[in-house]
């Protein structure tokens, strides 16, 4: 099985504290993992939040290595992905459910490649069809 990481999950590792079992799941599942184009402005998006100093500086380093060994892995909302997005954002629309425009993305991206979706806010992936993992739970 082959996965795809949400932000909230590949920012875990990061923390002072990070939750065991994501850190456990990380090393059970390496050669499984991808990740999304927009998990990496997701995490640039937080890193250029914070002030300048060593924590920033770590964290902008530490995503430009995650990017590089993650070469072939990273993969983008494109025209596929934007079929997957338009199917699915129409059953939902009829449906009267609404899913935020970057987690829309995500899942379409995930539909597309037939991947599990490796997050701690299922409720926001639930309606869209793909397959999901919490490592926190």
């Amino acid at each position: 099985m082959s996965f795809l990481v949400d932000t909230n999950v590949f920012s875990e590792p990061t923390k002072i504290r990070p939750a065991a079992a994501v850190v456990e799941w990380f090393r059970e599942h390496e050669r499984d993992i991808n990740f999304s184009t927009i998990t990496i402005g997701e995490l640039r998006r937080g890193i250029e939040s914070l002030p300048t100093g060593r924590r920033k500086s770590s964290l902008q380093e530490c995503l430009q290595n995650l990017c590089h060994c993650m070469k072939g892995r990273v993969l983008s909302y494109n025209t596929g992905a934007a079929h997957f997005w338009g199917q699915m954002k129409a059953k939902c629309d009829a449906d009267g459910i609404v899913i935020p425009s970057l987690d829309s993305q995500t899942a379409a991206i995930a539909l597309r490649h037939g991947l599990t979706i490796v997050t701690r806010n299922t409720s926001d992936f639930k309606n869209t069809g793909v397959n999901l993992l919490n490592p926190f739970a």
